[in-house]
């Protein structure tokens, strides 16, 4: 009965660690979608507002989460 406590103890701490991680994951890509959403809305403003190149928004943010840096969204 102890021999299985501490398994059960020991699996503890390596899945809370696969919760954090996956937790982070799950966060970025919220933070992935927003600024996605935004660029879009962003984007379709400046059409209505007849701004030159009203795709740049969109570019921009693509461009930016496929840039690795440290802290990046993506890995690198």
């Amino acid at each position: 009965m102890w021999q299985e406590l501490d398994d059960a103890l020991a699996d503890t701490v390596a899945l809370c660690a696969l919760v954090t991680r996956l937790s982070a994951e799950r966060d970025r890509a919220r933070l992935d979608r927003a600024n996605l959403r935004a660029a879009m809305r962003a984007t379709l403003a400046a059409h209505v507002d007849g701004e030159p190149d009203p795709l740049w928004y969109l570019r921009d943010e693509l461009n930016t989460a496929q840039t690795p840096f440290e802290g990046s969204r993506r890995p690198a």
